[in-house]
């Protein structure tokens, strides 16, 4: 296995026992929870981890008009692998829900990502709504998610250790706003570039990991 596969293993594998309490590290459902935000294949070249809050206007920018092309591009081809790492801002009252609402999809129907998109595209009406959880509710409905286990889910607060791991790696980082990204451990991007430009950068890191 090369070095890079092994480095990138320790490190998700240190985001989930620091996740989860000593008496549940072997609990399957954080597991499904931690890997249902990673896509890509782990064998890719390049391993990015992007931080983010749910209800930041420009990380939902990213999310609308950049990801989808690098999705496209480079993830669903195998290149590169992708990990949502949830940075719920204090300023912002609802992006910790929106983060568990995503995880809690992720864990109990493996639909971290529809969860993501539809949350993102529906910036403008639950960062507004006067019940946002019925908001996250009803997407999560939407999505395939059954809806008493995703109920319980975030009402006894399952995925709320995983989301503070994010917390404790994102600050790690010394992260200076959202969106911001990692790349292969190595280099940092912070805020919204165009898919050009990010594909310029993934090609290169690519091309040097050859």
């Amino acid at each position: 296995m090369h070095a890079s596969v092994l480095a990138r293993s320790a490190l998700l594998l240190g985001l989930l026992v620091i996740a989860q309490p000593v008496a549940a590290q072997n609990d399957s459902f954080f597991e499904r929870a931690s890997r249902s935000r990673m896509k890509g294949p782990p064998s890719a070249s390049v391993l990015v981890y992007e931080i983010s809050d749910f209800q930041c206007p420009f990380c939902a920018e990213f999310a609308s008009t950049v990801y989808p092309k690098i999705d496209d591009a480079f993830i669903r081809t195998g290149q590169v692998q992708w990990v949502f790492v949830h940075l719920p801002m204090p300023n912002h009252a609802n992006a910790w829900a929106a983060s568990e609402a995503s995880l809690c999809a992720g864990a109990l129907a493996d639909r971290f990502w529809q969860m993501h998109d539809r949350i993102f595209a529906g910036h403008n009406e639950w960062t507004v709504a006067d019940d946002p959880a019925a908001v996250f509710a009803r997407y999560a409905r939407e999505a395939g998610v059954a809806a008493e286990p995703y109920e319980e889910c975030v009402r006894q607060d399952r995925v709320a250790s995983l989301i503070l791991a994010d917390v404790i790696f994102a600050a790690s980082t010394r992260v200076s706003g959202t969106p911001m990204f990692i790349i292969n451990n190595e280099r940092t991007v912070v805020g919204v570039k165009s898919f050009e430009e990010w594909q310029e950068l993934l090609k290169k890191e690519l091309e040097r990991k050859r």
